[in-house]
């Protein structure tokens, strides 16, 4: 099981994004059942608000983001709730957002990696938190380097 934030799913409906040939691989990986993907609860609420952002700012137009909604939706990953008190203390401890706290606490929680898109994530916990991986780890396409991250 991997555990993702909303920076895996949003960059794989971005191709301008980096990362997103990789994010692209994982959700592959996941609709061909290679891996089991999870996500906290927020994964839904953080997608719809980034895709509201990308429309307010004129990256996209509404019906573009209405078809990564529902592209999105489609996708049906699962998520699950986490410990509110955890996400609440790791997001203290490395100065990140409650959101980042969530997924953090859910990885932990499961014995999961957590794949994160998210630089400043990823930067503030890389050197402590080995468990963290940044998506570009990832060989676009490769199933050894999606089933390495699953173990």
């Amino acid at each position: 099981m991997v555990v993702i934030d909303a920076s895996v799913v949003l960059k794989g409906f971005f191709p301008d994004e980096e990362g997103h040939a990789e994010a692209q691989a994982i959700i592959r990986a996941y609709a061909q059942e290679e891996i089991e993907l999870l996500a906290p609860t927020l994964l839904p609420y953080e997608v719809v608000n980034a895709i509201l952002q990308a429309v307010r700012r004129d990256r996209i137009h509404p019906e573009k983001g209405q078809e990564i909604l529902s592209a999105f939706e489609e996708l049906g990953i699962p998520t699950a709730a986490v410990s509110w008190q955890r996400a609440w203390e790791l997001a203290y401890a490395y100065d990140r957002s409650a959101y980042d706290g969530a997924c953090l606490a859910l990885a932990e929680e499961t014995g999961s990696k957590l794949v994160t898109g998210d630089r400043r994530l990823y930067n503030a916990v890389r050197d402590r938190l080995p468990w963290v991986l940044w998506i570009e780890d990832y060989v676009s396409g490769s199933t050894a380097a999606v089933s390495e991250v699953s173990h």
